[in-house]
This record gives structure tokens, sequence and C-alpha cells, in this order.
């Protein structure tokens, strides 16, 4: 059991293949983790979104600070 858990976490052996693009040799894999690539896209959505909160959040204080000044 444990041998069969292994074998399904391990990486497949990637292939590289060479491009020819202007001159210029470009070594590329055959196969893609997909998993890897949608973790690093989840991973940019919620830095994204981060931002965009810390930045409305940025907003609501600095419009109640001044208008505690303004009031006052």
């Amino acid at each position: 059991m444990f041998m069969r858990l292994k074998s399904q976490k391990r990486a497949p052996n990637v292939e590289i293949s060479s491009q020819s693009t202007d001159g210029l040799n470009i070594d590329t894999p055959l196969k893609v983790n997909v998993g890897a690539l949608k973790l690093k896209i989840k991973d940019k959505e919620n830095k994204e979104n981060l931002k965009d909160k810390a930045l409305v959040f940025t907003i609501f204080i600095t419009l109640g600070i001044v208008g505690y000044f303004i009031t006052n």
C-alpha cells in the first residue's frame, strides 16, 4: 500500500524537446504538471484579491480620518 501511494505522489519523468526559434535552441518539457499551474494561478489570484482588499481598506480608513478632521 505504501509503495503505491509513493508512486502516485512522485512526479512523472519529463521528456525535453528542443525547438529552434530564430536561431535559438529552446528546451521545453513535453509534459506539463497541470496541478502545479493551477496552484500558481490560485496563488496569484489570492495575492491580487488581498491587494484589492488592502486598497479598499486603506481608502475607507483615509476617508474616515479626513472626515474626522473635517468635523472637528
